[in-house]
């Protein structure tokens, strides 16, 4: 049963009930109002029913092997609070500095040593935007305004997950009634909100039976996620998708080489394409595989897949290099993508410079996501530590 019939069919009985009731009352009629009674303790009992039925399909699928989510505190225990967030991966939540302000300082720790496990910092720069080769090669051709132009990109300090985001992760998310939360989702998706769900009419990833994901792909990437999706856990979790610039930062990670002049990598690894470090076409088992696996792939940074299993959305606006602007015309917004796929074929597809696309209400089983955080949106550092406070970020945070 879809949550708009559950919310409807006893709101409508307890309608039925308080009319009733009124027209007995009007008529001083018992049995109306006997009648009536009946439709409001029906209504009500049909509603905590249903709501009950939902709690138990969502902490005991018939599958058997969806964990329980992570229990909330009781009372108003600051530890328990704290701990739930950190094995719900909401850390970021707590370094804001509203909140990282309130902390204990074994809390604060915890809480910073585990931003500094899971994500990656990458250093503020300039990034260079598009396929150099291509642009030369065009231009001889004679088809000048076709090539794909290169662009210059200020991007600031960031951390960046070093893993894409898990189906056990995910599944957190929608445990947590993520998906029934309006504050999460933009505005303008609120009525579709009732159509993501999975292959059994749960909310959740597309491909996901019974509320989780099948048994063994607990450490894969989610896949079956829309742009919008995407966007609502990262809020949910207090971060944000990459933009397209910080994305490639991440892989490429430039050097500066002079005032003019900058390198950067064509893949996390070097310039040389090597498919044994990426779950490509033709190098791989022809689906996802666990977000630990690949370590060869690792980026400069320590993040793991950039280049193969999923693509990744990125918050940005998708326009084609090939294209001036003003002359692409797209009938749905499109949201880029980035990093190739296992089902990804070409080499050229596979770089830090490729840019692939698709609208926002995609749900594919190639396309995944990782999360992003502004340094300057946190407290990296407190006036008790011993790091100075002229320190744009505390030298453990580079380690």
């Amino acid at each position: 049963m879809s949550r708009l019939k559950r919310i409807l069919i006893p709101a409508a009985a307890v309608l039925a009930g308080v009319v009733v009731v009124g027209y007995g009352q009007l008529r001083g009629e018992s049995s109306w109002l006997i009648a009536g009674g009946v439709c409001l303790v029906a209504g009500l009992a049909g509603g905590a029913f249903l709501s009950f039925r939902r709690t138990v399909q969502r902490e005991a699928p018939a599958t058997g092997h969806k964990p329980k989510p992570i229990a909330a505190p009781r009372g108003d225990d600051s530890d328990s609070l704290v701990a739930q967030m950190l094995a719900q991966g909401r850390y970021a939540l707590l370094l804001r500095p509203q909140v990282a302000a309130d902390l204990e300082p074994h809390q604060f720790e915890s809480t910073l040593e585990i931003l500094q496990t899971h994500m990656a910092l990458v250093p503020d720069g300039t990034v260079i935007l598009g396929e150099a080769e291509d642009r030369d090669q065009q231009q001889e051709a004679g088809r000048e305004g076709w090539w794909q132009r290169q662009r210059a990109v200020r991007v600031g300090p960031y951390f960046l997950d070093r893993y894409p985001i898990t189906n056990r992760q995910y599944y957190e998310f929608v445990a947590s009634g993520g998906y029934e939360q309006i504050t999460y989702w933009d505005a303008a998706i609120w009525p579709a909100v009732l159509d993501f769900v999975d292959q059994t009419k749960q909310p959740g990833p597309r491909f996901w039976t019974d509320g989780y994901c099948a048994p063994g792909e607990e450490d894969h990437p989610v896949v079956g996620v829309c742009w919008y999706e995407a966007s609502a856990f990262s809020r949910w979790a207090g971060k944000r998708l990459p933009t397209d610039a910080e994305w490639v930062k991440a892989g490429a990670w430039p050097v500066k080489l002079s005032e003019t002049q900058s390198s950067q990598r064509r893949y996390p690894w070097g310039d040389t394409m090597e498919r044994a470090k990426a779950n490509l076409w033709g190098s791989g088992p022809g689906t996802t595989v666990s977000v630990n696996d690949l370590a060869d792939g690792v980026s400069v940074g320590g993040i793991y897949q950039l280049i193969g299993n999923v693509w990744e959305w990125t918050r940005s606006d998708y326009v084609p290099g090939c294209f001036p602007p003003e002359e692409f015309i797209s009938e749905s917004p499109l949201k880029s993508l980035r990093g190739g796929a296992f089902d990804t074929y070409f080499d050229s597809q596979a770089t830090c410079q490729f840019q692939s696309g698709d609208v926002q209400m995609a749900r594919r089983r190639n396309i995944g996501f990782r999360c992003a955080l502004s340094v300057s949106d946190l407290m990296l550092y407190r006036e008790s530590s011993p790091k100075s406070q002229n320190e744009e970020v505390p030298e453990e945070v580079n380690a």
